[in-house]
């Protein structure tokens, strides 16, 4: 009998070890440079490859706004003309059945899994799967265009708020989920009497996140909950009172132990230039200074080793047409140029 019992409790254990690997995501292999596919997602729901090839057209996308991968699969946010509320997996509509009780449309502005966990956000709710998370106090909340990540099935969404009195100062907003619901953070400030704002986060390890955005005129991360000002190649505060454009990090990433973080700075001229920090340290990132006229960065990434930036660069023509460049940067060389392209955002896989 007692021998009956003690296989009796392996089994329920095995059982149980099955049921709790069952969920759990195998970890991709990193594919060689060769073998990845760099996908570019399009505000009108189009998706380009590393060639500039439009490989896909997503049906009934109003627009695009995020496209994220997983393995060889991958996921875009967005709105659909048909109001409904949900994702595209490889270009296919997937619809979320969620009870909302508005009836207003719904606009899927970031995404990110875990598992088989999808996250969206839809203001003023983070949705996973069928399930509705609310933000708390968020009725003066402006999210930012890269507003949400995910790690290990913990979820994060920043921006900042728009206070309706003209003499308080915004603050950049953290929002991470607790008993079912979004908590707000304000994220803390060199002092009381400045604006701030976040525009992108990166969570990994679960508990940890870097928040990028800017402070004052400056630059900025928050890394776990801490600031840390960006230096600047130019010194091109704003002196005259006329509104200086600021200097800001749009996207931020972590991988092997580093900070990239990508954005722009301004030059004397007042024109923007597209900026890399690594571990803080400023660099352009420029395929060819000579006419160029404005750039900015979008996005960064990383896979594997290595990590992917996207850039736009307007160069001056004749009369007053500017040629206009989107450039992918792979370790901080050149990777490929693409022309006319209105890029949101890529993906890696």
């Amino acid at each position: 009998m007692r021998q009956f019992l003690f296989y009796q409790f392996l089994a329920i254990g095995a059982l149980f070890l099955l049921s709790s690997c069952e969920h759990d995501d195998p970890v991709s292999p990193i594919k060689p440079l060769e073998q990845r596919t760099v996908l570019l997602l399009t505000s009108e729901g189009y998706i380009y490859d590393q060639s500039g090839k439009k490989i896909m057209e997503l049906p009934n996308c109003e627009e695009g706004s995020e496209i994220i991968s997983d393995g060889d699969d991958y996921f875009v946010s967005g709105k659909t003309t048909k109001d409904r509320v949900g994702y595209w997996k490889n270009g296919k509509w997937n619809t979320l059945h969620v009870d909302f009780i508005d009836d207003v449309n719904h606009w899927t502005d970031g995404i990110g899994k875990w598992d088989y966990y999808i996250f969206l956000f839809d203001y003023p709710n983070v949705l996973r799967n069928s399930g509705i998370f609310p933000l708390e106090d968020c009725e003066d909340f402006i999210p930012a265009s890269k507003c949400m990540s995910v790690s290990e099935g913990k979820c994060y969404v920043v921006g900042r708020d728009h206070p309706e009195d003209d003499n308080k100062y915004q603050n950049a907003l953290l929002y991470s989920e607790n008993k079912g619901k979004y908590v707000r953070n304000i994220l803390p400030k060199s002092r009381d009497d400045i604006n701030a704002a976040a525009y992108t986060v990166f969570a990994y390890d679960r508990t940890h996140t870097v928040v990028g955005g800017r402070i004052g005129e400056d630059p900025c991360l928050w890394v776990d909950g801490q600031l840390q000002i960006l230096p600047r190649l130019y010194d091109t505060h704003d002196q005259t009172g006329e509104g200086m454009p600021v200097a800001y990090v749009g996207s931020v990433t972590y991988n092997n132990g580093h900070i990239y973080a990508v954005g722009s700075d301004i030059k004397e001229d007042r024109n923007e230039v597209a900026m890399l920090w690594v571990d803080g340290v400023p660099q352009h990132l420029c395929s060819d200074q000579e006419g160029l006229y404005w750039s900015w960065a979008l996005e960064v990434i990383g896979y594997g080793d290595d990590w992917y930036a996207l850039t736009i660069e307007m160069y001056d023509a004749p009369g007053d047409e500017y040629n206009l460049s989107i450039v992918l940067w792979l370790n901080g060389e050149v990777y490929r140029k693409f022309h006319s392209i209105d890029i949101v955002n890529f993906t890696v896989l």
